[in-house]
């Protein structure tokens, strides 16, 4: 196995669009922590550090500020993942990074996870008294230093609600549940199908936009039933909307 000391091949752009994310079968549990709550060790973060400092720093900085690829601190950086499963997050670096690797060149999952943890603790967010474990990524959510908010501008999300026609023939989900992320355009497994299934209506209205770019997808054949849409939330005052990417049915009932 080589070691991964030294090498300096670029972590490239973790900020990047949604629609560049790896397919991911299924949605993250409903996270149950937040990275307020300590969720990593001091010593896991200064493990991290040293795998930081061999793999990432050549292009990301010391200091995590960015070089020759984008800073991994602060708000543009924390815009790309809050209100998402830490694990998005990992599976990202895990898969991605180092751009490039060389074939020969392996570095263990548990660094990527140490990697994780010194990023963290680079944001600002305190460590606790117990170390990150692989099965908890899925259930630590991401979050500013305020806490929860709704998810950002132009994400890739999830939403379930009605499908109905206004009288200017605009197409709109109404009774519509917070909007989630999601991290497949068009993919749903059937647990993530049964989950928004069970989901109650909600209070949001979406105009939908791109309806053609949902393959097969005849809307007129829909109407009043209860639909999961996939898209990217676009965030505008009294017209929120989202640019569809997939569209499956529930149920023909609306109210279930």
């Amino acid at each position: 196995m080589t070691r991964i000391t030294g090498l300096t091949i670029c972590f490239a752009s973790l900020i990047v669009l949604d629609s560049c994310i790896p397919a991911v079968d299924a949605q993250p549990q409903a996270p149950g922590k937040t990275i307020l709550d300590g969720v990593y060790s001091d010593a896991q973060a200064a493990r991290g550090k040293a795998s930081y400092k061999a793999v990432c720093s050549g292009c990301h900085g010391n200091a995590l500020e960015g070089i020759s690829a984008p800073e991994l601190t602060g708000d543009h950086f924390l815009e790309r993942w809050r209100e998402d499963a830490l694990d998005s997050f990992y599976n990202f670096i895990r898969d991605n990074m180092p751009p490039r690797r060389p074939a020969d060149v392996r570095i263990p999952e548990s660094s990527y996870l140490d990697i994780v943890t010194y990023i963290l603790q680079m944001n600002g967010y305190r460590s606790g008294a117990n170390r990150l474990a692989p099965d908890l990524l899925g259930r630590v959510m991401v979050v500013g230093k305020n806490g929860p908010r709704p998810v950002p501008d132009n994400a890739l999300v999830l939403t379930v609600g009605c499908l109905s026609q206004t009288g200017g023939g605009v197409w709109i989900l109404y009774q519509a549940t917070e909007p989630v992320r999601t991290r497949s355009e068009t993919t749903s497994t059937p647990e993530e199908l049964n989950a928004s299934a069970q989901k109650s209506p909600g209070a949001l209205s979406f105009r939908l936009a791109d309806l053609d770019a949902v393959p097969d997808f005849a809307p007129s054949a829909h109407k009043g039933h209860k639909m999961q849409a996939k898209g990217y939330l676009v965030r505008q005052p009294n017209a929120e909307r989202i640019r569809l990417s997939a569209m499956e049915m529930l149920d023909t009932n609306c109210g279930r």
